[in-house]
């Protein structure tokens, strides 16, 4: 009895010594990450990106560039766009693997590009003290030039071979419309605009400008066109509050943006032809930003958002809040009106807010950033 007492003493007293020198071996182990509380965070911070990471991701969408871009567009056979990380204006074939710089080191934060038809040009307008001034990018020689500061509200003619701009006087702050070579040089006025901003637009194929007064849910604008001449000015549609527009390539059709009612979140979608009669509603609540049209301008694609705030005021409220959409996407071939889903609901398992929407040459492919991210995604039609 006395030997048994003795052997559990004896065990009881290594099994004690054991545990005391493997709880200190292990608090003290830097290389262990539990029980280093900074590594313990930091194991299960790695842990939680490893599971995000493997969250399931839609098959449809495939993100092109690795890098968040601004206001990208489609050349012949590649892709241009700002680049948010570089400053700089880039090109990249249209699977994003081959990138070239085309123009470094902008000189400011653009806020708005207006590509020329040809891609060999830009129109950038840029974040500076005291307002926003525009400059024209030349991806030929890599310069950056800047206008005047009363220039504003820049569009290319359908051509691409001379720029049309809002000219403010300092003075009296009337507003005119004029056209000028793409430097600023040789300009002349087209059409008198009273005080009202307005927005400007060429109309496709032709010697056409529509114009009408900044896109404002309190306040209605009327679409209005004029030749570059300055001829034949006439309103084409009557005054539409939250009003926006989106010609189709060859300038037979118009898609109208507008709300329901003055100050209001309910936006409708309708289409009219090039004179602005026949108008009807497409019942496709979204933006005309989210659109994009189809070669032959029988089909529009475009983004779906879900209801927004029933105080907010659009589109007002879009741009300066913002606010932030999650949107499915569509095509609707506006001869038959006929809608179709492009990505099926069970394979939305990502949330876009789609803006900078276009196709890709052969109209294969749809491209789209995600106004969230910064990031372009690309779906295959």
């Amino acid at each position: 009895m006395k030997k048994l007492f003795i052997f559990s003493g004896s065990f009881f007293l290594l099994v004690l010594v054991f545990l005391g020198v493997y709880n200190f071996a292990f608090r003290n182990n830097v290389s262990n990450p539990i029980a280093d509380p900074m590594k313990k965070a930091a194991s299960e911070k790695e842990k939680g990106a490893s599971e995000a990471a493997a969250e399931p991701r839609s098959v449809a969408f495939q993100q092109i560039i690795g890098e968040s871009v601004f206001q990208p567009v489609a050349g012949e056979n590649s892709l241009f766009y700002y680049s948010k990380r570089d400053s700089a204006l880039k090109e990249a074939t249209l699977d994003g693997k081959e990138v070239t710089v085309r123009v470094p080191r902008i000189p400011g934060v653009p806020t708005r590009i207006i590509w020329s038809p040809n891609r060999l040009q830009a129109l950038l307008q840029i974040k500076a003290d005291g307002g926003d001034l525009w400059h024209l990018a030349d991806l030929r020689n890599q310069t950056v030039v800047p206008f005047k500061k009363e220039m504003s509200r820049m569009a290319w003619t359908s051509l691409g071979d001379r720029i049309l701009y809002q000219f403010t006087d300092p003075g009296t702050r009337e507003r005119s419309l004029n056209i000028a070579s793409p430097d600023g040089s040789n300009w002349r006025k087209i059409a008198d605009l009273g005080q009202k901003d307005h927005f400007i637009a060429s109309v496709p194929r032709s010697s056409l400008v529509a114009f009408w007064t900044k896109t404002d849910g309190r306040e209605e604008s009327a679409l209005e066109t004029i030749t570059i001449n300055g001829d034949g000015r006439q309103t084409i549609l009557s005054p539409r509050f939250g009003a926006d527009f989106l010609w189709s390539p060859d300038s037979r059709r118009l898609l109208v943006q507008s709300v329901t009612e003055k100050g209001g979140n309910t936006l409708t979608l309708g289409l009219t032809d090039e004179s602005g009669a026949g108008y009807h509603n497409l019942f496709a609540p979204t933006l005309a930003l989210k659109a994009a049209w189809s070669k032959d301008s029988d089909t529009f694609y475009y983004a779906l958002p879900n209801a927004f705030p029933a105080e907010a005021v659009m589109p007002n409220d879009y741009f300066g809040q913002p606010i932030t959409t999650t949107d499915t996407l569509w095509k609707m071939n506006v001869r038959t009106g006929k809608k179709e889903r492009l990505v099926p609901l069970e394979e939305m398992k990502e949330a876009f807010d789609v803006t900078d929407i276009f196709l890709a040459p052969t109209e294969t492919d749809l491209f789209f950033v995600d106004r969230t991210s910064g990031r372009l995604y690309r779906i295959t039609l």
